[in-house]
C-alpha cells in the first residue's frame, strides 16, 4: 500500500544583499556629489573588525578622570581606601582596565527604521466597544522582534502619543549642552529610545555637531559615545576639527589612526597610505595635502613645527592635573611616625608604633598605649 505523505514547508527565497547610496548617518551635502562618493553601508563598516580596533584606540580610557569618576546615581556608595604594595596595585588597576572596557562598548549604530503605520480598517461603528485595545502577534518560532508582525485593534484612533523628555529639545537641549552634559543626554537618549529610532538618530547627529561648533571633543573623549561620533565623522569627510584637537594635545598617534579610518571608510578618497608609512608622515602628508583646512588645523600645525602643546582649558582640568602629579610618599619604618610620612601633621596628636606582632609588644607598651590614643601598623 503507498502512503503519500503531504510535506508543507517554507519557500526558501535567496535574499540578496543591498547595499544603498543613502545613509541616515550621511550629510546631504556629502552623499549629493564628489568623486569620492561611493556605495556606503554604515551599519557594516561599523562593525568591521579594523575599523572597531581604530575607535577603540581613539576612545581611549581615561580610568580617573571620566570611567570611574563621581557619578550621580540613585544608590550612593562609600569610597574605599586600601593601603597595599606596588604589585597589589598593578593588580587592582588591571582589573579596573578590564572592567572599564565594559563600561567603554560602544553604542550600536543602526539606520533608522521606517515610520510608516499601515492602518489595516477603521469602523466607525464600533469604537467605544471596548475600553481595552486588542494586540494579535505573530509567534512564528524564527521571527524576530523587527519582522514579527503585530496588529493592535486600538479603542479608538490608530496611535496615542509619546512625549520625549524636554531636555531632547530646545532650549533645554541647548542648556543641557552648555553645561558640558552631552554624556549625560546621550545616556539618556539610549535608555529611552532604540538605536534605529528615527527620533534618536536625529538627536544623536544634532548633539555631534553641536559638539564639534563647540569644539567640546574632551567632554567625550573616553566616553562609549565617542566612537560613533568619530566614525559619525570620518564617514562625512569631517575629520580636521578632530585632527586639530588630538594635535593639540600632541596626539600624533590618534591623528593617524583618524586618518586611517577614513581612509578605511572611503575607500575612494584620493589620499595614499602605505603600510610602511610612520605615524607622522601620514599626518604630515595630510596636512601638505589639504591646504584648505590649514585655518582648521592651527593647533595641529603648531604642534608639528614648534612642538606647542595645549594646556589644560578649565581650573577643574588644572586641578585634576596637579592632583596627578603630587609627589607620592613611600611609607617606612623611619617616616611612619613623622610629619613627613602618611599621617602628616596628625603624628603631632598620636603616638604611632611600629609591631611586627601583638605576641611580641611586652605589657609595658600596651599599657603606654592605651593612655595615650595611638595607630598601630
Amino acid at each position: 500500500m503507498l502512503k503519500l505523505v503531504l510535506r508543507i514547508s517554507r519557500l526558501n527565497i535567496p535574499y540578496v544583499e543591498q547595499v544603498s547610496w543613502y545613509s541616515a548617518w550621511l550629510k546631504p551635502s556629502r552623499t549629493m556629489s564628489g568623486p569620492e562618493v561611493s556605495p556606503v553601508d554604515a551599519e557594516k563598516s561599523f562593525i568591521n573588525p579594523e575599523v572597531q580596533q581604530l575607535l577603540v584606540e581613539l576612545t581611549g580610557m581615561d580610568l580617573e578622570g571620566k570611567v570611574f569618576r563621581t557619578r550621580r546615581t540613585t544608590i550612593q556608595q562609600r569610597s574605599h581606601f586600601a593601603l597595599m604594595t606596588y604589585e597589589r596595585l598593578d593588580e587592582t588597576m588591571e582589573k579596573m582596565r578590564r572592567e572599564a572596557q565594559r563600561f567603554l562598548s560602544f553604542v550600536p549604530l543602526k539606520e533608522p527604521r521606517s515610520e510608516e503605520v499601515t492602518v489595516l480598517a477603521k469602523d466607525d461603528d464600533i469604537i467605544g466597544f471596548d475600553d481595552s485595545k486588542f494586540v494579535f502577534t505573530d509567534i512564528t518560532f524564527d521571527a524576530t522582534d523587527h519582522d514579527r508582525t503585530v496588529v493592535v485593534r486600538e479603542v479608538d484612533e490608530p496611535n496615542r502619543p509619546v512625549f520625549p523628555p524636554p531636555v531632547f529639545e530646545d532650549p533645554y537641549l541647548q542648556d543641557a549642552l552648555a553645561r558640558k552634559e552631552h554624556e549625560f543626554v546621550l545616556d539618556w537618549a539610549c535608555w529611552f529610545y532604540e538605536p534605529d529610532d528615527p527620533a534618536y538618530v536625529k538627536l544623536v547627529q544634532c548633539v555631534f555637531d553641536r559638539t564639534v561648533e563647540s569644539n567640546d571633543f574632551e567632554v567625550l573623549h573616553s566616553t562609549r559615545h565617542f566612537a560613533t561620533l568619530v566614525f559619525y565623522l570620518a564617514l562625512n569627510g569631517n575629520i580636521p576639527p578632530l585632527l586639530n584637537y588630538f594635535g593639540g594635545r600632541g596626539r600624533i598617534r590618534d591623528c593617524a589612526n583618524l586618518v586611517r579610518l577614513q581612509k578605511r571608510l572611503l575607500p575612494n578618497w584620493r589620499f595614499a597610505i602605505n603600510s610602511s608609512d610612520t605615524d607622522l608622515k601620514i599626518v604630515t602628508d595630510f596636512v601638505k595635502q589639504n591646504n584648505r583646512f590649514r585655518d582648521s588645523l592651527k593647533d595641529l600645525i603648531a604642534f608639528l613645527k614648534d612642538g606647542v602643546v595645549l594646556s589644560s582649558t578649565s581650573p577643574k582640568d588644572d586641578a585634576s592635573s596637579s592632583a596627578k602629579t603630587t609627589p607620592k610618599t613611600t611609607v617606612h619604618a623611619d617616616n611612619i611616625g613623622d610629619s613627613s610620612g602618611p599621617l602628616g601633621d596628625l603624628s603631632e596628636q598620636y603616638d604611632v608604633k611600629l609591631i611586627k606582632s601583638e605576641e611580641g609588644a611586652d605589657e609595658t607598651s600596651k599599657q603606654e598605649s592605651r593612655k595615650k590614643p595611638s595607630w598601630t601598623l
